[in-house]
């Protein structure tokens, strides 16, 4: 597989490079390993990804309000 360098140090994976990795675009860890270049998906998640996520589960904002209320009580001894 082919990877481009850009004049300003920037890199640009295949299309089939970013496939195989899972993802299309976002960030990822990397470490260097003597003259290997590692690099691996952050799981970092929008507030879209995570309110997507909230209305798929068919929680609404009073399930929200409501499990605040919860943390929150006064704890029983």
């Amino acid at each position: 597989m082919c990877l481009k360098t850009t004049p300003s140090k920037q890199i640009t994976l295949s299309d089939e490079t970013a496939s195989q990795m899972g993802v299309a675009v976002g960030y990822s860890d990397v470490e260097i390993d003597r003259a290997a270049i590692i690099l691996t998906p952050d799981l970092i998640q929008t507030a879209d990804a995570v309110r997507d996520k909230l209305i798929a589960l068919g929680i609404v904002e009073k399930d929200i309000v409501d499990a605040c209320a919860w943390a929150r009580r006064p704890k029983e001894e």
